[in-house]
């Protein structure tokens, strides 16, 4: 490897976290390269494509968000984000609208995938840095209404005590939050407990 080639793999592992195979062809890398930057150990491989720096951390969420673009974290991995809920979730939570294909994922990122429907998936999307990268999440409300519209996959408790987490904190925005109870068809139960705790 050229001097000139060490410095540039270099300055990408600074400014990436994960960089893609054709990111590093138009930098001047060839496959030969690539697999020489693996063998010692500059790089590893997470998939077919796509490479971390071996040196550096590089999160399971940062890797799940790169290699699911269009994917937005929900349910427990977003409320662990905003501290609604003391569950460690053992899988990263991600929507997808319904219809689209989730990309082939390493064997060793635990992902659970949640198809949605455009309406459903498309409320209420922000952008937030997480383990410095910016990744796609659902907003506090939209997470908690989340939580109560999956009831197969979330304890009636466990929502509960996201919802009183929310509006202890105060600065809560209660309209926003049964807006979005109104579009997943949950108003009607979220409402009575929302009345109870204000």
């Amino acid at each position: 490897m050229t001097q000139i080639k060490n410095i540039r793999i270099s300055d990408l592992l600074k400014n990436e976290d994960i960089i893609k195979t054709e990111t590093l062809n138009k930098n001047g890398f060839t496959s030969r390269d690539i697999n020489q930057l693996i063998k010692e150990g500059t790089l590893e491989k997470i998939k077919q494509g796509y490479y971390i720096g071996k040196d550096g951390y590089v999160s399971d969420i940062t890797i799940a968000a790169n290699l699911i673009p269009m994917g937005v974290l929900c349910l427990f991995s977003a409320a662990e984000y905003y501290g609604l809920t003391t569950v460690n979730p053992s899988k990263i939570c991600i929507a997808l609208p319904r219809g689209m294909k989730c990309p082939t994922l390493p064997s060793n990122l635990f992902v659970k995938i949640y198809y949605m429907t455009e309406h459903h998936f498309e409320a209420g999307i922000i952008d937030v840095a997480v383990n410095g990268a910016m990744v796609r999440i659902y907003d506090i409300e939209k997470t908690i209404c989340d939580c109560f519209k999956y009831d197969g996959e979330v304890e009636k408790g466990i929502a509960l005590e996201m919802l009183k987490s929310y509006i202890t904190r105060g600065n809560c925005n209660i309209q926003k939050l049964l807006g979005y109870a109104k579009i997943l068809g949950k108003k009607k139960i979220i409402y009575p407990y929302l009345e109870a705790l204000i």
